[in-house]
């Protein structure tokens, strides 16, 4: 089958029309393309396939640094400029907001470094092969390296591929900090791990910390912030400065607010000189433990935090002058939002990275709060991925 692109959907997959008028979602794909399309599969609504050949080349089509990139799924976009990727992801969101919610906005996209940037990567292993999967695939694409993550993490990599017997092991895990120690979580059984020791400053197996120290201490500006192997933590830290500065910009000073979705502290410490007061509210324990003791690190005596559901803990009686969400990406329930309305705050600060729950939730807070403004933030060069960062404010 031949088919033109004439757009990228949301997942960054190259859209044409296929046979019976249906689209055709082709991965790697780009809008101007005109390509021989294999391995066709029909849904009942629309086809998906690979590209067998590209016959007249998009004008903004280029070639990919990575060499795995025609296989991997890990990137979407790469084989495009920075600046059209940049465009693609402000026009994505500013079309969900149009369609979804009725919303025009016209938000800036703050941009990145291009490549490595990451401070994590997981890793899948699989019949003896150490990397990430194939594009729509459980197939384990062998790599040696990824451009996307940081030098450390990738010399990890290395050695790991040409030292360590992975044949009973499931899944690697490897973060690192600004200062470039290494923490490496193992799932699975592996036993030759002592050449590991030399260049790493954490191991863990299973959860279980067998060698190093037990959390990496990493900074975000003027803060320090101590990770377990479990929290989530920002995986871009040159990019998450300057989307917790915006987030600052938007707090009043001597503010009360409430930091769902906590994490390890990191937003509610880092604009805790603003406010008079601070209640982080997180589920994850080990992520809570980390948050008490970064306030600690910190010497920051006005936040607190509480380990718990928050549609459990925040209640409609609560009294807050502004309050942040930086949910999961399922966004947030029903009933967390309902409360969100009932309480009394001035404003919502709501970071996201899916626009498409993004934009849903926003909708829902529509019949009390006015979205104010809109800022983008590339956190994921050379994949579909964007952050948001929106502020609200009570009619």
């Amino acid at each position: 089958m031949i088919t033109s692109i004439d757009r990228l959907s949301d997942t960054g997959e190259g859209i044409g029309i296929g046979s019976d008028r249906k689209i055709i979602f082709v991965p790697k794909a780009l809008p101007g393309d005109r390509v021989s399309v294999k391995d066709i599969k029909e849904h009942k609504k629309y086809m998906t396939g690979n590209i067998d050949k590209i016959i007249d080349k998009s004008p903004i089509r280029c070639n990919a640094e990575c060499s795995y990139f025609d296989s991997c799924g890990g990137c979407q976009i790469m084989n495009t400029s920075y600046l059209e990727q940049l465009k693609y992801k402000k026009n994505k969101v500013i079309n969900m907001f149009k369609k979804y919610a009725g919303i025009d906005i016209n938000p800036n996209i703050v941009e990145t470094s291009q490549f490595n940037y990451r401070n994590k990567i997981t890793l899948k292993v699989k019949d003896g092969k150490v990397g990430l999967y194939k594009y729509h695939s459980h197939e384990v694409i062998n790599i040696n390296k990824c451009i996307l993550v940081n030098d450390s993490i990738n010399s990890v990599i290395d050695i790991i591929n040409n030292n360590i017997d992975l044949s009973l092991v499931k899944k690697i895990i490897i973060k690192s900090s600004n200062d470039n120690k290494i923490m490496i979580i193992f799932i699975g059984s592996v036993k030759d791990i002592d050449l590991l020791k030399e260049y790493v400053d954490s191991i863990y197996i299973n959860d279980k910390l067998i060698y190093g120290n037990s959390k990496l201490l990493t900074n975000i500006g003027k803060y320090s912030f101590e990770v377990s192997n479990d929290s989530f933590f920002q995986v871009n830290n040159e990019e998450v400065v300057r989307l917790y500065d915006k987030i600052s910009e938007y707090i009043p000073n001597n503010s009360k607010i409430m930091d769902l979705y906590c994490g390890t502290g990191s937003i509610g410490i880092y604009v805790s000189e603003k406010c008079k007061s601070v209640l982080g509210i997180e589920i994850n324990k080990n992520a809570i433990e980390d948050a008490i003791r970064n306030k600690e690190i910190n010497n920051v005596k006005n936040i607190e935090f509480k380990c718990g559901d928050v549609e459990d803990i925040i209640s409609s009686n609560d009294s807050f002058d502004l309050i942040i969400v930086d949910p999961p990406r399922a966004g947030l329930s029903n009933k967390t939002k309902d409360i969100l309305l009932d309480i009394s705050s001035n404003s919502i600060i709501y970071v996201s990275c899916d626009p498409m729950t993004l934009v849903r939730d926003i909708k829902y807070l529509s019949s009390k709060y006015d979205l104010k403004d809109v800022t983008l933030f590339d956190m994921f060069p050379n994949t579909y991925h964007v952050e948001s960062v929106c502020i609200l404010e009570r009619r």
